[in-house]
């Protein structure tokens, strides 16, 4: 089985909290069950790439990346992730796997030039892990 670079959970833990914050700062914490569900399940690397989960109530992705309604309504994008990610403690959690993916693989792989690699040509991409739908619809796992 090939080695796969994974993220440890106290960096993790940054990108969790800046998204909290974001919640927080938004004003987006009627009940706090937004705020609080908010949990980065994984975090996997590849050469200037990263691959985060985002596990939240089900709501998260329409206030993320907005949506329109059958209703006729519009959710406009809040940018939540987007923010967080541009946040102090957002850009440490980057920093920190760029740090991690660069020595893990010195250690794999010690014959390769991994030198191009850093925060400003890291691409995050997101995928939501969704809960809490009363119909089910909207649990499971999305790629936006």
């Amino acid at each position: 089985m090939a080695k796969q670079f994974k993220v440890k959970y106290a960096t993790r833990v940054k990108l969790q909290k800046a998204i909290q914050q974001q919640i927080q700062a938004k004003g987006l914490v009627d009940t706090f069950a937004l705020k609080d569900s908010v949990r980065i399940s994984s975090t996997t690397g590849d050469l200037n790439q990263l691959y985060v989960t985002i596990n939240a109530i089900y709501y998260y992705m329409f206030l993320d990346k907005g949506a329109d309604l059958w209703n006729g309504g519009v959710i406009e994008p809040q940018d939540i992730t987007k923010d967080a990610l541009a946040s102090p403690l957002g850009k440490q959690f980057q920093q920190e796997c760029v740090d991690a993916y660069l020595a893990w693989m010195v250690a794999n792989y010690p014959i390769l030039d991994v030198g191009r690699i850093s925060v400003s040509k890291l691409k995050v991409n997101i995928k939501y892990n969704l809960f809490g739908d009363p119909n089910g619809t909207w649990n499971g796992e999305f790629s936006y």
